[in-house]
């Protein structure tokens, strides 16, 4: 990929408009733009249908390029966009110690990727980064970390770490722990996951651009 554009997908799984999750994910595109040579893109699952996979197994015999999936439904642009991109960034909100239902359902519905007729594990060597919002250090930031990683893991997708941010896989911004009327943007005020942010997606763009990771 070196001297070309640099794909970095953001999708916000969170059903705040302008939330913590959203204004997160947007500080990871703006310093993955800093690397130079990249094009970002986020999207926003609010008020999309999403359905969930039904393991109908369509994928493996009648997908094409242009329907990965025979769902009609919001995702189908996405799963695309998905396919098409270099670097993924997954931002969610923690719901009882994991991901939200809308991530969840959009994680699945990229099975299609590893058994399609199109091309069997299309999403083999992109590169992932996970992120979350929640309330607290303890609250289930680093199980709905894991539960994205583990979707990227089964694609065989690379991902960052960065040991000296302590962001072994992916990282978390908490948005609590007390509600303040004047500022409902707490997560932003999280230096360290800020900081751990940016530098997962500088990682990520740099082995993107580099094509070190497993290939075909």
């Amino acid at each position: 990929m070196e001297n070309t554009r640099c794909k970095v997908l953001g999708i916000n799984a969170s059903p705040i408009k302008g939330g913590n999750v959203e204004h997160f994910l947007n500080h990871a595109l703006r310093e993955a733009e800093k690397e130079g040579g990249v094009i970002t893109e986020a999207i926003s699952l609010r008020g999309l249908k999403i359905s969930d996979c039904i393991q109908c197994n369509w994928c493996m015999t009648k997908q094409t390029a242009d329907k990965p999936c025979a769902i009609n439904d919001d995702a189908l642009p996405i799963l695309k966009k998905i396919r098409d991109c270099d670097v993924l960034i997954l931002a969610s909100p923690v719901y009882f110690l994991r991901l939200s239902g809308d991530m969840a359902c959009l994680i699945d519905r990229s099975r299609c990727f590893i058994f399609g007729k199109e091309k069997p594990m299309a999403l083999r060597g992109k590169i992932g980064v996970a992120l979350a919002v929640g309330w607290s250090r303890n609250g289930g930031i680093e199980t709905t970390l894991q539960s994205i990683e583990w979707g990227f893991k089964v694609h065989e997708m690379w991902t960052p770490s960065v040991h000296h941010a302590a962001s072994f896989f992916g990282t978390g911004a908490i948005s609590g722990p007390k509600i303040e009327k004047e500022n409902k943007l707490k997560a932003m005020e999280d230096k360290q996951a800020l900081r751990s942010a940016g530098l997962l997606v500088k990682k990520a763009v740099q082995t993107a651009k580099s094509k070190t990771f497993l290939s075909d």
